[in-house]
């Protein structure tokens, strides 16, 4: 699971804002996170308390903290990444004495997310209109990739690395697995789907269908027999987040196979991809086998998140039956970024070698 937790940090440097005279940036040590606060409210070493993008607050406490008007969301309670006079701010920082007063303790522990009453944002999950929630096979584990932002040391480990990068995208999470006794389970993060008898199959089993990943899945297990194997993927389209990329229909972005937990490298999955006829239903592909360093060429991470996405670079036009069409019609920028090693790899205390950074502007942007 990814971490989010409202903790005490260490301001590591303050800075002037390059376009406001009455603001500074602070960053937050042991990330790469920085945010834009009052000009001489902090100073580099300050212990403060940092809530991350996609906080929900209690109303007691952004009543405490004054912050309603700065906040997102339909209850105006959710922290997310803006961008101020041209600078970037992700997340927020409270004094740690405002908190101490607000929580009535002189002493207080550094994970405070529990004792404030934070959690986190979740985008809802699909209605289900046609299907029943059940629970998952046991060896489809919910699916989470840790950010660069919080794990500066594992992205310092990446750029070293040969790696492939994909783009992020904006949708929803899915899965379809077969088991050892062939039985075939589709659902979305932390459930299954079942359909229902006499109604119509749930959409994400109609597109399971369609884009041939139930044959896929029974051509795999023919060739790793008495395994349990699991696609993953994002679905994106009508319906979902928006419908961001204004498909017609919705489309699977297939990111991983897994062998009974076991990832597939690459090369390895690109190969396998071709022989179940899915090669094309893979996430945009950015680069690959290439020194991460070298691709990043001088720029930080945030600015290689940015860019137009591959799924709908032109906007919407006519001619390009499987987008919708409507005026004003702009490119769309892309959610951010995944990074993986071209060979699977495994830190000691983090796990799987992998990270994401989702674009600031994105999500200043789109408000997501």
């Amino acid at each position: 699971m990814s971490v989010f937790k409202v903790e005490t940090r260490k301001i590591s440097k303050i800075c002037q804002h390059s376009n406001a005279d009455k603001l500074d940036i602070a960053q937050i040590d042991g990330t790469l996170f920085q945010c834009v606060v009052q000009k001489n409210l902090y100073k580099t070493g300050d212990i403060i308390v940092y809530f991350p993008i996609d906080s929900i607050l209690p109303d007691e406490l952004i009543e405490q903290q004054c912050i309603r008007n700065y906040l997102a969301g339909k209850d105006k309670n959710r922290v997310r990444t803006v961008i101020l006079r041209g600078e970037i701010s992700q997340g927020y920082i409270a004094p740690i004495e405002s908190i101490k007063t607000y929580l009535k303790q002189e002493c207080i522990q550094d994970d405070l997310t529990e004792v404030l009453g934070v959690i986190k944002y979740e985008p809802p999950e699909i209605k289900i209109s046609c299907g029943n929630l059940i629970s998952k096979p046991e060896f489809v584990y919910t699916y989470d990739i840790e950010g660069c932002d919080r794990f500066p040391d594992i992205l310092s480990k990446l750029m070293n690395e040969f790696v492939f990068i994909t783009e992020k995208i904006e949708g929803t999470n899915f899965w379809a697995s077969i088991d050892a006794n062939k039985k075939i389970s589709i659902g979305q993060r932390n459930f299954a789907i079942e359909n229902l008898e006499n109604k119509p199959e749930h959409s994400f089993w109609q597109v399971a269908r369609r884009e041939g990943v139930i044959d896929a899945l029974e051509k795999i297990s023919s060739i790793y027999h008495q395994s349990n194997i699991t696609i993953r993927g994002e679905l994106a389209g009508p319906g979902i987040q928006g419908n961001y990329y204004k498909l017609k229909k919705l489309k699977l972005f297939i990111f991983d196979i897994e062998v009974n937990k076991k990832v597939f490298s690459f090369n390895e999955l690109q190969l396998l991809l071709k022989d179940i006829n899915l090669l094309n239903s893979f996430v945009p592909i950015l680069a690959q086998n290439i020194l991460l360093n070298d691709w990043f060429n001088g720029k930080t991470i945030q600015q290689m998140s940015n860019g137009i996405s591959v799924i709908n670079p032109k906007g919407i036009k006519e001619d390009l039956l499987e987008f919708e069409t409507q005026k004003n019609d702009k490119p769309r920028l892309r959610e951010g970024i995944v990074i993986k090693p071209m060979q699977e790899q495994y830190v000691f205390g983090f796990g799987r070698l992998f990270l994401k950074q989702r674009d600031p502007i994105y999500l200043d942007k789109t408000g997501f």
